[in-house]
C-alpha cells in the first residue's frame, strides 16, 4: 500500500469529532433564525458516528473499512488514497456494528440506538424532516452511544468540539441544561469535560484578581 494510506484513520478521527462537535452546538440552542438546524444536526451526528466507527476499524488496517476495493488494473504503482478515492467502496453504516466487534472486538452497548438513529437520518435525508424532538434525539445518541464510545477507543470526550463551535457551550451551562432536561447521564468523564473550561476560566479570573492586587 501506499504510505499515504497510514494517515487515513488520523484524518477521520479528526473530521468526525468535529462533525459531532457541530451536531452537538446545533441541537444545544433554538432554531430561531437557523431553519431546520436541529434535523441536520442528526444528520451530523449519524454522519460523524459512521466516520469514527470506520477510523477506529481503520486503525486495525485502513483496508477493513472497504466493502469493494480498487483493481490492479486502475494503477501502475502502490494502492493509493486518490486510488481508494476514486475506485473503492466503503462498507455501509449498518454494517459497522458487526464489523467493529469482529475487528476490534469492541462491542457496541447501544447497538439498537446506534441503527434506529441511523435509520432516522435515512428519513430525513430521503424524504422529510419528521415532527419530532431532533435535538433531543441528536443530544441521547450523541451522549448515550458515541461519548461512552470515544472515552473506550481514545479517552476522548465530544464536549472540546462541541466549544470548538461556541466556546461557552459548556462553562455557561447552555449544554447541561439539555442534558438534564433529556435525563442524560452525566457520568464522572463529561462532568469532568463539561467542568474542564469553566475551571480554566474561573482559574485566569483568580490569577487576574492576584495579578492586580500586586
Amino acid at each position: 500500500m501506499h504510505p499515504d494510506t497510514v494517515n487515513i484513520a488520523s484524518h477521520m478521527r479528526e473530521f468526525g469529532l468535529n462533525v459531532v462537535g457541530r451536531a452537538v452546538y446545533d441541537a444545544t440552542f433554538s432554531e430561531m433564525m437557523r431553519p431546520f438546524a436541529h434535523h441536520l444536526a442528526v444528520v451530523h451526528a449519524a454522519h460523524a458516528a459512521e466516520i469514527l466507527l470506520k477510523a477506529r476499524i481503520a486503525q486495525e488496517h485502513p483496508l477493513l473499512i472497504f466493502d469493494g476495493l480498487p483493481k490492479s488494473k486502475t494503477t501502475t504503482g502502490l494502492l493509493s488514497v486518490q486510488e481508494l478515492f476514486e475506485h473503492g467502496k466503503t462498507i455501509t453504516y449498518f454494517q459497522l456494528p458487526e464489523l467493529l466487534w469482529a475487528t476490534t472486538g469492541y462491542r457496541l452497548k447501544a447497538t439498537a440506538q446506534f441503527l434506529e438513529f441511523g435509520h432516522l437520518r435515512n428519513k430525513i435525508v430521503h424524504f422529510a424532516a419528521p415532527n419530532i424532538d431532533a435535538a433531543g434525539e441528536t443530544l441521547k445518541f450523541t451522549f448515550e452511544v458515541l461519548e461512552p464510545m470515544l472515552q473506550d477507543f481514545w479517552k476522548e470526550s465530544v464536549v472540546p468540539y462541541a466549544e470548538a463551535w461556541d466556546d461557552v457551550i459548556a462553562s455557561d451551562g447552555y449544554l447541561e441544561e439539555q442534558l438534564v432536561r433529556l435525563n442524560i447521564e452525566i457520568t464522572p468523564n463529561l462532568r469532568a469535560a463539561l467542568d474542564k473550561k469553566k475551571n480554566e476560566w474561573e482559574a485566569w479570573q483568580e490569577r487576574y484578581r492576584e495579578l492586580q492586587q500586586q
